[in-house]
């Protein structure tokens, strides 16, 4: 075989073994489930803030930025995914943003917290919970 064939046979053996394994995605990734859903506290929309799912299994926890309406979506891997399938624990933080007070201000050093601490302290205490399935999963949080 000649040194040109050789070399067109070796990069198409690469190329087609580069295709197959870019299909087959990393496979430490497990399957996720699309989350999307909206954060209420006292009846009204959380303005901001982040929601983190911890699977009570294997697996990367997931999360996602409360918006300005109190809707947010879920990220694992990639923007948007979701979050692993299956049983999780929840956790939801929120807090004033105090960026532009001064350090020694009083309202800087007041609880920053808009939500109960029991909800951010950790996935123990929050009390909250959810189920992630393959289909999109609309999961809203009422907190109290």
């Amino acid at each position: 075989m000649n040194k040109l064939k050789l070399q067109f046979v070796v990069c198409f053996v690469l190329l087609t073994l580069s295709a197959f394994t870019g299909c087959s995605g990393n496979s430490d990734e497990l399957p996720t489930g699309k989350v999307y859903g909206k954060v209420t506290y006292k009846g009204k929309p959380l303005p901001l803030g982040s929601v983190t799912f911890i699977p009570d299994g294997m697996g990367k926890a997931a999360s996602g930025e409360i918006q300005e309406d109190g809707s947010y979506v879920l990220t694992t891997y990639s923007k948007g995914d979701g979050a692993i399938i299956g049983n999780h624990k929840v956790m939801i933080i929120s807090e004033r943003d105090t960026s532009n007070l001064p350090a020694e201000s009083a309202a800087a050093n007041e609880d920053l917290s808009l939500i109960p601490e029991k909800y951010s302290m950790s996935p123990k205490t929050s009390g909250l919970t959810a189920i992630v399935k393959e289909d999109g999963n609309e999961i809203n949080f009422d907190l109290k």
